[in-house]
């Protein structure tokens, strides 16, 4: 009898074994497939025609193999009205050593998307073509990954390699339309810098660009994030030959010939099972796997209840298979209108660390207005104020009409130590003097004095911490 019992247990044990090995597998094959994709996103950055640097954002390569020619970002990411300049010249960041030219090629300004054309003599190798999932391959609530090059995360620009990307786990929160472009509402999180990065399924295919993000001035709600529905894309790249890999559909059933001569009618088949349709490339090791679970489940349970008759014990309670662990992601502290400070992305500093960190941090708190006792650390020495979240990082409500969807620009210059402001608004921009600033002049000054925009509520003070 005790060898018995010592063989049940040992079976227990081993089943049991087995179904976590199971609902384990298969959850790191989605995480395979999620970082196999981040091989295909790249950084963009901007750049006047005096190489002066301006800022950057993500984006993703797209072809069906080497040598890869486009890549697929944001319009605002590549725009001049967005840096205030005539032009950018646009490079994809592979190390501060080694940057790719490249140029617009097609311009989607009302989706916020654009296409960009390697320089011939410097196409990419070594990256991997993602797959763009359509519409109707999405579905609300399922899980989501956002993939780029945020600043709120970021260490040294300067030292940070093409490989340093970060992923944010989310769900399709609702998919909705914007200004008449289609777009997936999401809760993962994205951050300036994430902008032209793609939007992918648990497959590690690209439903989305992601392009934006909204927040409740007064902090009542949490974020909320925008990506640009894939189809532009998939429009754009159709109509110029440009090939691409399309997120396939399940193939068709195989079905025999019609006979050329008259046969017998054969006996009535038995119903063969139809298979769902697969999610992904491994769908049959993953149903197998599911077999084989419930089967193991089921002789585990037999099991305990044979071992368990005759006996005074209680019987043996199998608890169910947990569901896999969601990916661990930080806590998300950035707001549009709030940028993430550094102060709250690091570790607890002890005394020892913080008398060594002295470098300045500039930035701009709100005194009076929207923004009142808000703190927004100019991320990549530069800050647009406005009410167009495609352009801006301060961002107003829509109802404030009399804010411009770009109102105003703060930039910081580390050379002379100054802030440099600039008016491109209707209303006008005022310093503290009520002098209001000529549009396009750039006007420097220094920390401590203020400014407001529009209305003399509307108060900024500018800060070197």
């Amino acid at each position: 009898m005790l060898k018995s019992n010592a063989l049940v247990s040992r079976t227990i044990m081993l089943l049991l074994v087995l179904v976590f090995v199971m609902v384990f597998n298969g959850t790191v094959l989605a995480q395979n497939s999620i970082e196999d994709a981040q091989k295909s996103v790249v950084r963009v950055t901007a750049w006047d025609a005096n190489d002066n640097f301006l800022g950057w954002g993500s984006g993703f390569v797209v072809g069906d193999g080497e040598p890869f020619e486009y890549v697929v970002t944001n319009w605002h990411v590549v725009d001049p009205a967005m840096y205030g300049v005539g032009r950018v010249e646009t490079k994809i960041w592979i190390s501060s050593d080694d940057l790719v030219p490249a140029r617009v090629f097609v311009s989607l300004p009302m989706t916020d998307m654009a296409l960009l054309r390697i320089d011939p003599e410097h196409l990419l190798y070594g990256y991997v073509p993602l797959e763009l999932a359509t519409r109707d391959m999405v579905t609300t609530g399922e899980e989501v990954w956002a993939v780029g090059f945020p600043a709120a995360t970021f260490g040294d620009f300067m030292t940070s390699y093409f490989t340093d990307t970060v992923v944010t786990k989310g769900i399709i929160s609702k998919v909705t339309t914007f200004g008449g472009t289609g777009l997936y509402q999401t809760d993962a999180s994205i951050n300036p810098g994430n902008s032209g990065g793609p939007l992918l399924n648990k497959d590690g295919q690209v439903v989305g660009v992601n392009t934006w993000k909204f927040v409740d001035p007064d902090g009542q709600v949490d974020s909320v994030a925008g990506s640009v529905q894939v189809d532009y894309l998939i429009e754009v790249l159709s109509r110029r030959g440009i090939p691409y890999n399309a997120a396939g559909q399940a193939p068709p059933p195989v079905t025999e010939p019609e006979p050329t001569t008259p046969e017998p009618p054969p006996p009535a088949p038995e119903p063969e099972p139809e298979a769902a349709a697969p999610v992904s490339d491994d769908s049959g090791i993953n149903f197998l796997y599911i077999g084989l679970g419930a089967a193991a489940l089921l002789i585990v349970v037999l099991a305990v209840v044979l071992s368990s008759k005759g006996k005074s014990k209680p019987a043996v309670v199998v608890p169910a298979a947990p569901s896999p662990q969601p990916q661990m992601q930080a806590p998300v502290t950035q707001r549009v209108s709030a940028p993430v400070t550094r102060a709250r992305t690091e570790p607890a500093l002890d005394p020892v660390t913080k008398a060594k960190k002295v470098q300045p941090t500039a930035s701009l708190k709100g005194i009076s207005g929207q923004f009142a006792g808000q703190t927004m650390e100019l991320v990549g020495g530069q800050l647009i104020i406005g009410r167009d979240p495609r352009l801006a990082q301060l961002v107003y409500p829509q109802s404030c009409e009399e804010i411009s969807r770009k109102h105003a620009t703060v930039r910081f210059d580390e050379r002379t130590q100054k802030f440099i402001l600039e008016d491109s608004s209707s209303n006008g921009t005022f310093l503290s003097s009520q002098e209001r600033l000529e549009p396009g002049k750039p006007y420097y000054l220094n920390s401590g004095e203020r400014f407001y925009v529009a209305d003399s509520k509307e108060v900024f003070e500018l800060k070197m911490e």
